[in-house]
Parts: structure tokens; sequence; C-alpha cells
């Protein structure tokens, strides 16, 4: 019994998260993302979402934002927070008022997504993508998605593991 559980626990850690293949960067084939923490985030992401017809403010900016900056939103209920992992994880585990759009089913959910999306930004809300820790690049692949279609977002690096860890 116990070694089914590790297989099956094994197996989870390394379905978590879709790796980023681009065969001419990184170590295997695996592109290194490196997402920017920035202290202005909210600022920046509440602008562009209270102010969204304004020529003045950038549209598509990707951002991060850290775990105190998260608890504070949440506190706030100033955001929507999306878990980009596949549902079993979202099941087994998330962030209190995280909603599930995993990256996997992005193009199959796009209409319930930018449904999401537009809902958010109509009642001024910060945007904030998270999936399972610093090396799963599920969020940051969805926020990539999105700020091509003109939606400001961040992401919280972090994600579900470092979340559960500080005991929040």
């Amino acid at each position: 019994m116990t070694n089914l559980f590790t297989c099956v626990a094994l197996l989870l850690l390394l379905t978590a998260c879709n790796p980023v293949l681009n065969s001419s960067e990184g170590v295997g084939g695996l592109e290194q993302v490196t997402i920017p923490v920035n202290e202005a985030v909210d600022n920046e992401a509440n602008d562009h979402q209270n102010q969204v017809n304004d020529d003045h403010v950038k549209r598509g900016l990707i951002t991060g934002v850290d775990i105190e900056r998260l608890f504070s939103l949440l506190q706030a209920e100033q955001l929507l927070l999306v878990d980009c992992r596949p549902q079993l994880y979202y099941r087994i585990g998330h962030i209190d008022s995280a909603v599930n759009l995993p990256y996997r089913k992005y193009e199959a959910r796009l209409s319930k997504i930018e449904e999401r999306l537009d809902q958010a930004l109509a009642a001024r809300k910060v945007v904030v993508l998270y999936c399972q820790n610093y090396t799963c690049p599920d969020a940051y692949l969805f926020a990539k998605k999105i700020a091509a279609k003109g939606y400001s977002c961040s992401v919280y690096k972090g994600g579900w593991q470092e979340w559960k860890a500080s005991g929040l």
C-alpha cells in the first residue's frame, strides 16, 4: 500500500506542470522563465483595470506579485485569483477564493476565461495567476496568452507550494 501511495505521489509531482519547450534555449530543451516581482504591481494592475479605455495605460502587462501582496489583495477581496494547475491538484488543495482554469485547457475554455477576466475588470480587481511552485511555468504561459489578448495580470511565482508552506 505504501508503494502504491509513493508511486501515485511521484506521478502527481511529475505531471503538475508543463515544461516550457524551446529547443534553442536552456538545458535539455527547457527554457528558463523569469518573472520580476514588482512592488508597484498592484498600482500598475489596478491602474490598467480601473482605466482600461484610457490610451496611456499599457494593455497586456505581466508583472510578478509576492506572497505578502497576494495576502493583502486576498484580505481586501480585490482580486481574481486563478489556479492554473490541473483540476486534480486544485481539488487536493488550493488558495482560498481561487478559481480553477487549467492552462492545459486554455483553448477549450477560452470563452469562460474571457468572461471571468471581463467580470474582474468590471469589478476593478487585479488578476493574479499561480501554479504549483517556482519551477512550474503554467501560470506564466497562461499570463502570456491573456496578455496577448490585452489583459494585464500578475503571476504569483511561489504558487501553491509556497502558500501552503507559509501556513496562510
